[in-house]
């Protein structure tokens, strides 16, 4: 192992001594800003090599031959910049499994998983097992929609009270809707609904965003909203933050198992006895029984909030 991290720290330096060293010094002496090399550089595969040897001599950083050992070369960098992350320096390979067969809504799927988590997969596998040995499973989406909730202060709670009021006119609504889409070729405002504590105003957009996530495009696209609306009607709203957690990302909370957040949607399954012992090694009395002592007394005595399920 130690002759292969030498190996690659050398391999590094060779690609470096071909005309990045000289841009690697100025880049430790502040002449470069280090966050801003591929636009610097015009190269963003040149730019995670300089970005290399920048860190290497860096507190906090172990040893250079740490750094090595973060795969780097054989990656479309172009295709990362300005997207999806930044100060990239290499990129982390993960292990790609296959579980299935899948039935569902009457089609079959083989359904990859990316993870490092083991037995993961083999579990995932002998669930899918068991539901199309039973027949299948059928799903529908009830709905779709990124949200985002930012906090906006006014001089007084009458002003936010107005503001709200202004918001859930569908008319108004549809205003709102124009100067999203004036941000975005795939998202859409589709809703929103405010909640006033005091002077403050937190405004939920709900968005459609496609096949995709959204967060960004939807927080580009309130901001829209926000700028427009500051500039005519409300000039008197300040924009506090433009999350202000009643979104609500990254957090467990009941106003997205309520109203939902994301693909809210609804499958079923019924699993005979005999694929049950079978298939997940099990009775359904059994089965049933853990439900009730884990899912719901468990839960309870843990008091989760929407995690009443299975997992783990």
């Amino acid at each position: 192992r130690k002759e292969l991290d030498r190996a690659m720290v050398a391999h590094t330096d060779t690609a470096v001594g071909n005309g990045v060293d000289a841009v690697v010094e100025k880049v430790c002496n502040d002449e470069l800003p280090v966050h801003s090399l591929e636009r610097e550089l015009g190269d963003c595969a040149r730019a995670v090599l300089v970005r290399r040897e920048w860190l290497k001599r860096q507190p906090g950083v172990a040893s250079a031959e740490a750094v090595g050992r973060v795969p780097h070369e054989g990656f479309d960098y172009d295709a990362v910049h300005g997207a999806c992350a930044e100060m990239v320096f290499g990129y982390i390979p993960l292990p790609v499994g296959v579980a299935g067969p899948l039935l569902l809504n009457g089609k079959t799927y083989q359904v990859p998983l990316a993870t490092v988590e083991g037995a993961l997969i083999a579990s995932t596998r002998r669930g899918c097992k068991a539901i199309t040995a039973a027949g299948g499973a059928s799903a529908a989406v009830l709905s779709q929609g990124m949200t985002r909730a930012p906090v906006i202060r006014f001089p007084s709670a009458i002003r936010a009270a107005a503001f709200a009021a202004w918001m859930h006119d569908p008319a108004n609504l549809a205003v709102a809707q124009e100067q999203f889409a004036t941000t975005t070729r795939f998202g859409r405002l589709t809703s929103c609904r405010v909640t006033v504590a005091g002077r403050y105003a937190y405004a939920r957009f709900v968005c459609a965003t496609g096949d995709a996530m959204g967060m960004n495009m939807v927080s580009k696209g309130v901001s829209a909203v926000l700028d427009f609306l500051s500039a005519g009607s409300f000039g008197d709203l300040e924009l506090l933050g433009l999350s202000g957690n009643v979104c609500c990302d990254k957090k467990a909370a009941a106003v997205n198992w309520i109203s939902g957040r994301g693909c809210s949607v609804v499958a079923e399954a019924t699993i005979p006895g005999h694929v049950v012992e079978s298939v997940l090694k099990t009775t359904v009395a059994a089965a049933c029984e853990l439900n009730v002592a884990k899912n719901l007394i468990g839960s309870a005595m843990a008091g989760a909030l929407g995690g009443v399920n299975a997992h783990a």
